[in-house]
């Protein structure tokens, strides 16, 4: 049995060598551990938009569609018509739907969507385990604020510019932990022509007649 200055000194020793080994550069290290690969962003995605049914709640409802080439289990859906816009987003699907080539529903796989409303996009989430496997395709919805399209909003003064078409881009994690994108996905036919209703011109001011005062003939004669 060690005594306590026995003890003592036995820590000594075991601290001296420790912090010798350390200065010698770790000789009795274990083997170093491989890092991890980093992922690699090579996952291709593509799809379109399709404007929904318009409803009382919902006025601007877009319908959209999205498929890779590798799977995804989360995916960002961001909205934007100018820069530093971050009302957007009006409203969403709380959940998107997995697909295969047939229009089958995956009723295993689904997307969990959730985003702050008015917002300027959504994120969505496979939960654990579960993910977009490649072919298949998710659906989804999205109510924009205003229209997608170009517009003049209602009751504006005649000469006011549409606000531009949004902007719609997708951006995906995929199974490996990389993030891909942004992909962006356009409207399936084409947006309205829209006409700006010019500034009436301003009536011209009447030109003012100005009087011709005749030179009084003074009554005393010149000489």
């Amino acid at each position: 049995m060690f005594t306590r200055k026995a003890r003592s000194r036995a820590l000594l020793r075991t601290a001296l060598l420790a912090s010798a080994l350390t200065a010698c550069g770790g000789v009795l290290a274990g083997p170093a551990v491989a890092a991890a690969p980093t992922p690699e962003s090579a996952t291709n995605c593509g799809g379109s938009l399709t404007l929904g049914t318009a409803t009382t709640a919902d006025p601007n409802l877009l319908d959209y569609k999205f498929n890779c080439d590798y799977g995804i289990s989360s995916y960002t859906l961001l909205v934007n018509r100018t820069v530093n816009d971050f009302t957007t987003v009006d409203d969403f699907s709380s959940t998107a739907g997995i697909f295969d080539a047939t229009g089958t529903a995956d009723p295993k796989q689904i997307f969990g969507c959730s985003g702050t409303l008015p917002g300027d996009g959504i994120n969505c989430n496979a939960g654990a385990g579960g993910f977009l496997p490649a072919p298949e395709f998710t659906e989804g919805t999205v109510d924009t604020t205003d229209p997608y399209c170009a517009n003049i909003p209602a009751g504006s003064p005649a000469g006011t510019q549409p606000e531009p078409t949004a902007v719609v881009q997708l951006v995906v994690t995929d199974t490996t932990g990389a993030e891909d994108g942004p992909f962006r996905l356009r409207l399936n036919g084409t947006c309205p022509v829209v006409h700006v209703v010019p500034k009436p011109k301003p009536k011209p001011k009447p030109k003012t007649k100005t009087k011709k005062h005749r030179a009084r003939q003074s009554s005393a004669q010149h000489s």
